[in-house]
């Protein structure tokens, strides 16, 4: 008998959310530098394996078995599949078990997230071992490498052609069935028997596919921001209505956005019509400050607005843009959002850190098509459209307030439809789209499924879809978070050295793992404080609302204006964080910012920042992730001088600034709410 615990409240869901769902994702980048490891032995022996070391700082060691490229022995050759284990610290005492942690994508390497993963586990590791698998044509497993596709940056055609000519009937052997069986194959090499499963984006897919395939290998799973392999539709509704809803429910939790009063979709309704009506072209600095040119048209916004499950700063910048665009003729921010979503869903050029080839080897392969593999191109094309046709009959407000055309036109769209059309017909015995068997059951092991919220690369439906495969399933629900709860957790919420995971996914998981099942209390997950939406966009210092003056403060209004925009302009530094990949970028309009980690965080270097034109700010601001404190040391040049100190706790709910210093020689005491 199948049994679901949701924890938490209430998850607020729109009634108009439809099944299905899935995606790739972008993953969180940057985070703070790993915590030294003691230098391990030249080599290990772990079962039948010995093991060389690598990765130095972590104490890792690196491994490799070799597996039939076709286990049914049709296709010929083999493929390295490559690993890193994790010994536990206490050499003195046996391991209690074996975490198994698994990336997403399809294309990213586990092994690339080792950094996330052992921090997320690092509470455990004094009994328990670590061991990362990359999947076959992953990382150190024998990457697929089309070079036109994966430096395309975006899914051209041609390129995908030229791809599935390259692989022919070998690409239909990169699915998550096989995978799945060869990191079992890895299992018993190191002679490990089972393990605790941790999964997160594709990851939970492979999850629940390795759940079906070695169900003896298992003792707990965690699937985090989990989407269902049986029931997936191919046009991702629930993943859409929880990005248009997620915008709803940012505003309508954020005080500032609140104290507005209408709807916030509203508002971006509008700009889809104005958008509709003069569609236009510009450059604009994306998230690490290269200039991009962008279409300035609905398809972008679309990308803008369904980017935001990968990355806070759309939820918290649209808003304001909208009405920066309309109502103020201002379009730098509407048109950096769109610059930073067409950056933030391009693929790097590296096929060992993301590889483009294998995540449509594995959409071909095993989610759900509108047309026949088996068909020729020709009529796979014919039944695409029909399928078109008759969706835009039966439900063509499916992705509104866009049109069906203008989805299928955004630029740098991973879930294409028409993406399979030119890959190779499957080999005989293939069978696409049944990785796992739909009359088969999921394992009675337990599973704790994680969703945020607010999560549009796989919804909170998915999620919860997902929990009712498996008989043993707590759903938790996490307010207020985007893709990949646990490991955003601790991006967000790093411990300082030596001392336990902070936050609250990461103890959850934590505690399911070390109880066997138990997910403990989960109530932190409803209070993860909401997205602080930006109040309004400016030009001028002057046209920013002002700071609230509190005791001892002797400047005048413009200076509580001043003050209010370089509060801002830190605040829009900060939330370039989640959008960047080097470390480096450009103020919204004109000068630049560095960052870089320190032991338990990050600290911004701002050089003649612009916010607002005629305000420029340097200085530094310090991020400090095992607290939540937040302080700037800022200087003033442009519409006034000045000093001024910031100060405020990230965590928060309703976070207020303090701001102290001087401006123009006034002293300035000030709060308003943190930006």
């Amino acid at each position: 008998m199948q049994r679901i615990r949701i924890a938490g409240a209430r998850l607020w869901l729109a009634a108009a959310l439809l099944a299905g769902g899935g995606a790739a994702a972008q993953e969180q980048a940057p985070a703070p530098a790993p915590v030294p490891a003691e230098t391990p032995a030249a080599t290990i022996q772990v079962g039948g394996v010995t093991l060389t070391a690598c990765q130095p700082d972590f104490g890792g060691f690196c491994g490799q078995i070799s597996r039939p490229l076709d286990s049914a022995g049709t296709l010929p050759g083999t493929v390295a599949i490559g690993f890193e284990f994790y010994p536990h610290r206490d050499a003195g005492q046996p391991a209690e078990g074996v975490v198994l942690a698994q990336e997403g994508g399809p294309g990213y390497s586990s092994t690339g997230t080792r950094e996330g993963y052992l921090r997320l586990f690092e509470p455990l590791r004094g009994r328990r071992d670590v061991l990362l698998v990359d999947k076959r044509g992953t990382g150190l497993s024998d990457p697929i490498q089309c070079q036109a596709l994966q430096e395309a940056g975006e899914f051209v055609p041609a390129a995908l052609a030229a791809c599935a000519r390259q692989l022919g009937p070998a690409a239909w052997m990169y699915g998550t069935a096989p995978a799945a069986d060869d990191v079992a194959a890895v299992l018993d090499a190191l002679q490990i028997g089972e393990v605790d499963y941790y999964g997160d984006s594709y990851g939970t897919w492979f999850g629940q596919v390795f759940a079906q395939r070695h169900p003896d290998r298992l003792r707990t799973i965690v699937l985090d921001s989990a989407y269902p392999t049986i029931g997936l539709s191919p046009w991702f509704e629930t993943e859409w209505a929880t990005a248009r809803d997620g915008f709803e429910l940012a505003c309508r939790r954020s005080p500032s956005c609140r104290a507005l009063g209408g709807r916030s979709l509203d508002r971006i309704e509008r700009l889809v019509a104005a958008l509709r009506a003069k569609p236009g072209k510009a450059e604009a600095p994306d998230g690490d400050g290269n200039t991009v040119g962008i279409a300035v048209d609905a398809p972008t916004l679309f990308l803008t607005m369904n980017s935001a499950g990968g990355s806070p700063t759309f939820y918290r910048d649209l808003d304001a843009a909208a009405r920066a665009y309309l109502d103020a003729q201002d379009p730098a921010p509407l048109h950096r959002l769109m610059a930073e979503a067409a950056s933030w869903n391009t693929p790097g050029s590296d096929p060992a850190a993301f590889s483009t080839a294998l995540y449509v080897a594995v959409v071909c392969s095993d989610y759900p098509q509108l047309f026949r593999a088996d068909a020729s191109r020709s009529e796979r094309r014919r039944q695409l459209v029909r399928a078109t046709a008759q969706k835009q009959a039966i439900e063509r407000d499916v992705y509104a307030p866009f049109t069906i055309a203008e989805v299928d036109t955004s630029p740098h769209k991973w879930e294409r439809r028409d993406l399979c059309l030119d890959w190779p017909a499957p080999p005989k015995g293939v069978v696409p789209g049944t990785a796992a068997d739909p009359k088969a059951p999921f394992p009675n092991v337990p599973t704790l499924v994680l969703s945020g919220d607010i999560d549009s690369v796989t919804s909170p439906i998915e999620g919860l879809e997902t929990a009712r495969l498996f008989p043993d399933a707590t759903y938790v629900p996490v307010r207020n978070l985007t893709h990949i709860t646990a490991i955003t957790d601790q991006a967000i919420f790093v411990p300082p050295k030596g001392a336990d995971a902070t936050g609250c996914v990461a103890p959850i998981v934590l505690n399911f793992v070390r109880s066997g099942g138990d997910a403990g209390d989960t109530s932190c997950t409803q209070r993860i404080r909401p997205i602080r939406t930006v109040p309004a966009f400016a030009v001028k210092a002057a046209d920013v609302a002002p700071a609230v003056a509190t005791a001892g403060n002797a400047g005048t209004e413009a200076d509580l204006r001043l003050a209010a925009a370089a509060a801002e302009t830190a605040g829009d530094v900060l939330a370039r964080y989640f959008v960047n990949s080097g470390g480096s970028g450009v103020g919204l309009r004109g000068g630049t910012f560095t960052f870089e980690a320190f032991d338990a965080g990050f600290a911004f270097t701002l050089d003649q920042a612009r916010w607002a034109e005629d305000l420029a700010v340097s200085g530094t601001i310090r991020w400090d992730q095992s607290t939540g404190d937040v302080t700037a040391e800022l200087t003033l040049a442009g519409a006034a001088t000045g000093t001024l100190a910031l100060a405020w706790n990230d965590r928060d709910t309703d976070a207020v600034a303090r701001i102290t210093g001087t401006i123009d020689g006034r002293t300035v005491a000030a709060e308003r709410i943190a930006p």
